[in-house]
């Protein structure tokens, strides 16, 4: 039996001086966002930060767990 354990995602975007992606993970999502929603999000977001900073993407992790 495949169980639905959690949805995470985790915005990044690029901080001056950095060479990798920084993320800012939020954990616990509804279980199958819609791709709009999780972009809308990502948009939103990337209005809170700072003007130097360069939103990338989200990424979308699930976790499910196999029983039998």
């Amino acid at each position: 039996m495949k169980i639905h354990v959690s949805t995470n995602l985790a915005v990044t975007f690029l901080e001056p001086g950095k060479e990798r992606l920084t993320k800012q993970k939020f954990n616990n999502s509804i279980e199958n966002p819609v791709e709009a929603d999780v972009l809308t999000f990502g948009r939103a977001y990337s209005q809170l930060l700072p003007a130097d900073v360069s939103y990338n993407s989200v990424i979308e992790t699930k976790e499910v767990e196999y029983t039998e």
